[in-house]
């Protein structure tokens, strides 16, 4: 049996990459997080459940490696989808995490991206 290896494709463009004044905001907003007293693990956990939420694989790819360099272990990044579950999180990043769930709202239908789902 032969396992060939392709990378996939993005549905679309990053938004963020489309409109640099969204990425100007968007950087402008991580820095923001980061002047508070949540720990940068914390906030990076945080970071990919609510872009797993969103459905932005480039998000949770970069986020993921980001995490990953930063010393984030692949069990407790693997975990986060079903973190109320998984023996790996503090209290204060379940509160964290229980949060982020609260406020990013899920996308109810993702179609199929062919422009048939409009209407």
């Amino acid at each position: 049996m032969t396992i060939s290896t392709t990378l996939a494709q993005p549905r679309m463009k990053n938004p963020a990459l489309v409109i640099p004044e969204a990425m100007k905001a968007i950087q402008a907003l991580i820095a923001s997080t980061m002047q508070g007293d949540a720990r940068a693990a914390t906030l990076e956990l945080v970071h990919l459940r609510a872009s797993q939420i969103n459905g932005c694989s480039f998000c949770v790819d970069s986020g993921s490696r980001h995490a990953k360099q930063n010393g984030e272990s692949d069990e407790r990044l693997f975990a986060v989808a079903a973190w109320r579950e998984a023996p790996y999180f503090t209290d204060a990043e379940r509160a964290a995490l229980a949060l982020a769930e609260a406020v990013t709202p899920a996308q109810r239908s993702r179609g199929s991206g062919s422009g048939r789902d409009l209407g």
